[in-house]
């Protein structure tokens, strides 16, 4: 049966597009760009940018992404809640992947499977400079949430400073923060993350 070549050509091009679609399928996987939003990627934490509020995470593949977050982010460790600020360099975690209206990446979930000292590593700052000098805080508790291992402190200038527990906190720090109160005058050790966040060393 003889066929047109008008009809040849669109059965030619009909296969060269089936062609390309099967090889694009093949593209992606978890770890790829545009192809793991609502995923669950895990990864190791190589640094957490404040300022930026992002994440710098690179799976077990290989891959390095930049993952977004928001103050309703939660950081689950044990069954408890912690900040974003508390994820160290060398934490391995589970991070639940969504996209953004801008295409962006971000999560609203991560889970610690490991902290860096489990893993036989060391604690520090997303600088990598662990031995920085503490400094110091004071004031009166404003607010205390034991979910989210935070308390807000009122300063001497009246700033409102939101005041973050390390998750691998030693035991007696711990049992401090269990048994505050709205109102307490609080001295502090740690490291100021901006003007209004501050991470926890000790109790003065």
């Amino acid at each position: 049966m003889k066929l047109s070549m008008g009809f040849l050509n669109f059965l030619s091009s009909g296969f060269l597009l089936l062609a390309g679609c099967a090889e694009l399928g093949q593209l992606g996987g978890l770890g790829d760009y545009g192809n793991w939003a609502g995923s669950e990627v895990v990864g190791e934490v190589h640094a957490v940018d404040t300022r930026a509020r992002q994440i710098d995470l690179s799976t077990d593949n290989g891959r390095r992404f930049l993952v977004r977050y928001d103050n309703n982010t939660r950081v689950s460790y044990r069954q408890r809640d912690y900040a974003v600020a508390n994820l160290e360099p060398g934490d391995y975690v589970a991070v639940r992947a969504q996209q953004d209206r801008d295409g962006r990446y971000f999560t609203d979930l991560i889970t610690v499977k490991e902290s860096v000292q489990e893993r036989g590593g060391y604690g520090g700052n997303s600088s990598g400079s662990g031995n920085v000098r503490l400094e110091r805080l004071e004031g009166r508790v404003e607010y205390v949430d034991a979910r989210r291992g935070t308390f807000e402190i009122r300063d001497r200038s009246n700033r409102l400073v939101v005041v973050s527990m390390p998750y691998e906190a030693p035991r007696a720090t711990s049992d401090r923060f269990k048994r505050l109160r709205e109102g307490d005058y609080v001295r502090v050790e740690g490291r100021f993350l901006n003007r209004e966040r501050f991470e926890l060393e000790n109790f003065v």
